[in-house]
């Protein structure tokens, strides 16, 4: 069967149409996909930035409350008497107000002299606790630390049982070495008390655990995400971690519990943990994708001890991907249907010329 000249004519103007379709099609598929989640990568790497602030502003208050305190002459006099009662009241009422966990006068041999938090604890030595160590040495010190649970327990049993973990299996993670977490990471500061002579009487010491402390991270959801939702779901998630294991977060599990005790991907713990460098880009997340931001935990004396992490789901951005390029293949067929018809329409005036 012999096709005619209008017919190949319009057949060619069609498959032309076609692949310039086509061709565009993916182009603008890769430009869209690129440019919605860079420019997602470059949010949260800013929110990692305002996260990073909030973490280390709680670790100024604790410092700036035990430096205000640390001068006190009620301290100096308490130290020289030993005489506990003296103070022993009004700093209980300082924990509840500036919501501390714990709160150590220290003599100037590094023993414990009284345990606010725990009264019948003492007599213990912390001179080999590094905070401590510099404020016997006259310098101030504030930061991130890890204690083990056997320095938990003598914080206090309640402090202890606050900072244990059982450990969640978690799709992606890289093998758990323990089925529960004893250590619990805190926020501390310490700073020497001096007499008159500016010699060294004592130290006071305090902070926050944040093992189940959910303070931060509620606040960076609420500065950088302003609580905003996605289909139920919240649309941004910051998280603290020991480790590789998370200890305070608003990540939730498929039973709308805070997922305490899951762990990172195996990736983001090679990045962050054992190469110490940021991870920002999509990562899966308890039980979903996101885009995420990433940055290892450092202590004062320079170790890797935990992640700081941000991220926004996923699917959002995905939807508003998909969303694009429909429009873009809606109004690429339209084109595509005009240039069927003018094909039509040029071989139909082709074919009225050569006939004439």
């Amino acid at each position: 069967m012999r096709i005619s000249n209008k017919t190949k004519v319009a057949l060619l103007f069609f498959a032309i149409a076609c692949f310039i379709g086509v061709v565009t099609s993916l182009f603008v598929n890769s430009i869209v996909t690129n440019q919605i989640i860079a420019e997602a990568q470059e949010r949260v790497k800013e929110d990692l930035n305002t996260a990073r602030y909030v973490y280390s502003s709680k670790i100024r208050e604790i410092d700036r409350t035990l430096r205000w305190n640390s001068i006190r002459h009620v301290l100096k006099k308490s130290l020289k008497e030993r005489n506990k009662k003296l103070f022993e009241e009004e700093f209980k009422n300082l924990m509840a107000e500036e919501g501390l966990d714990f709160l150590t006068l220290v003599d100037k041999k590094g023993i414990v002299f009284h345990r606010i938090h725990n009264s019948d604890s003492s007599g213990d030595s912390l001179q080999d606790d590094p905070f401590i160590h510099k404020a016997l040495s006259k310098k101030g010190v504030s930061g991130t630390q890890i204690l083990t649970g056997t320095q938990l327990l003598k914080e206090g049993p309640l402090l202890a049982k606050k900072a244990t973990i059982p450990s969640v299996p978690t799709p992606k993670e890289k093998g758990r070495k323990i089925e529960e977490e004893t250590s619990g990471m805190v926020l501390k500061a310490a700073h020497p008390i001096l007499d008159y002579n500016g010699d060294v009487l004592g130290v006071l010491t305090g902070g926050v655990l944040l093992n189940r402390n959910y303070e931060i991270v509620d606040q960076i959801k609420s500065i950088v995400f302003k609580d905003a939702k996605y289909m139920g779901k919240e649309i941004g998630t910051a998280t603290i971690f020991l480790g590789d294991l998370r200890i305070s977060t608003n990540v939730f599990d498929k039973e709308g519990n805070r997922a305490i005790g899951t762990r990172v991907m195996k990736e983001v713990k090679e990045r962050v943990l054992e190469e110490g460098k940021p991870w920002i880009q999509r990562a899966f997340v308890v039980d979903d994708w996101y885009i995420t931001a990433y940055e290892p935990i450092f202590d004062i004396q320079g170790k890797i001890v935990g992640i700081l992490y941000v991220g926004m789901m996923e699917n959002k951005y995905a939807l508003m991907k998909e969303r694009l390029i429909l429009l873009f293949f809606l109004f690429s067929m339209s084109g595509m249907l005009m240039a069927l018809l003018v094909s039509f329409y040029l071989s139909l005036k082709l074919h009225k010329h050569s006939i004439g």
